[in-house]
C-alpha cells in the first residue's frame, strides 16, 4: 500500500472503476480489471515485477525458473534451490 494514503482514502478512490491500486493513478485509455489493476501494471511496466515461469520435476516438487539468478527455486521453500549449471541436461522434468 502507498505509505502516503490511508485506508479510507484508498477505499474512496477504489470506487472509481478507472483507478489502479498498483500505480495509484486514474487510468484513461488503459483498461483496469475488476481487481483495480491496470493492464500496464499487469504487463510489468513501470517497475512492476513479472511472474516467473514454473516447472514440476519428477520428484513432484515445483520450482520457479529464475534465469536472472541462474537457478530453480522451490515455490514453497525458496531456500530449496538448484543451480541451473548443475543440471547439465539431466532429465528431471515430469
Amino acid at each position: 500500500m502507498n505509505p502516503y494514503i490511508d485506508r479510507q482514502e484508498l477505499k474512496e478512490r477504489s470506487k472509481n472503476p478507472k483507478f489502479c491500486i498498483a500505480c495509484f493513478r486514474e487510468r484513461d485509455g488503459v483498461p483496469v480489471d475488476k481487481h483495480h489493476v491496470c493492464m500496464d501494471c499487469r504487463k510489468g511496466s513501470d517497475g512492476m515485477p513479472k511472474r516467473l515461469p514454473a516447472v514440476t520435476l519428477k520428484s513432484g516438487k515445483t520450482y520457479f525458473v529464475d534465469h536472472r539468478l541462474g537457478e530453480l527455486r522451490n515455490i514453497h521453500n525458496p531456500g530449496d534451490r538448484i543451480d541451473l549449471k548443475d543440471l547439465d541436461g539431466a532429465n528431471l522434468l515430469a
